[in-house]
């Protein structure tokens, strides 16, 4: 056989390759992600953020998500502390409106200020309004590692990368996916070839026959 052959065929093995470990990786997603979303969501929810040591003030948030003929729709309004009671966030889906308490006015965000920190924390305007049919409906996925730990369990390396078209907010997310019970245990979000912040998920509890962080 011709070096030229030869070199097609490797390409070919090693393309199709490639798509069995994405098909892979999408299935482990679909499972993790089953149990985080549905087609209607409300949860009320704590944040306390620690700066230099020191916690601020608690925040709680009320969210409710549904997804209706194909676009997901999010609000998440604040109800402690006093200074952002009244502020909330919507999202239709790649659309983003917040509602500033202190104004009272209400402003469309452009794609850039998804990125910006909501209310003091870690998570971005865009993570406020996460999408109700979990964290890869706008990324393509792919199987890194399949025999990764955390904290000692066996889990599912796998990254997220943009689709085309879709407003990725971050160039890059690794999950990683217990083997056992296909929860999320930590997610990594990258931003010019570097972690910029990791979200870890734990104390995992049955809610409504589904498991929740």
């Amino acid at each position: 056989m011709k070096r030229s052959g030869i070199l097609t065929a490797l390409l070919i093995v090693i393309g199709s390759a490639q798509m069995v470990l994405a098909e892979e990786a999408l299935e482990i997603v679909k499972k993790a992600d089953g149990n985080l979303i549905g087609n209607k969501i409300y949860s009320i929810s704590e944040m306390t953020v620690y700066r230099s040591g020191k916690a601020r003030p608690t925040m709680e948030v009320e969210g409710f998500s549904m997804a209706k003929n194909g676009e997901d729709y999010s609000l998440s309004i604040y109800r402690k502390p006093a200074k952002m009671k009244g502020t909330a966030y919507l999202m239709i889906g790649d659309d983003l409106w917040v509602k500033f308490a202190s104004t009272g006015r209400t402003r469309k965000l452009s794609s850039s200020a998804k990125k910006n920190s909501a209310g003091g924390t870690d998570f971005s305007y865009a993570d406020m309004g996460e999408s109700s049919q979990g964290i890869s409906a706008k990324y393509n996925v792919r199987m890194e590692n399949s025999k990764a730990t955390v904290a000692g369990d066996k889990c599912y390396e796998i990254s997220f990368h943009p689709q085309e078209g879709t407003e990725g907010v971050y160039e890059k997310l690794v999950a990683y996916i217990a083997k056992e019970s296909y929860r999320y245990l930590r997610i990594d979000y990258y931003e010019a070839g570097a972690v910029i912040k990791s979200l870890t998920l734990s104390d995992y509890r049955q809610v409504a026959g589904r498991d929740y962080p």
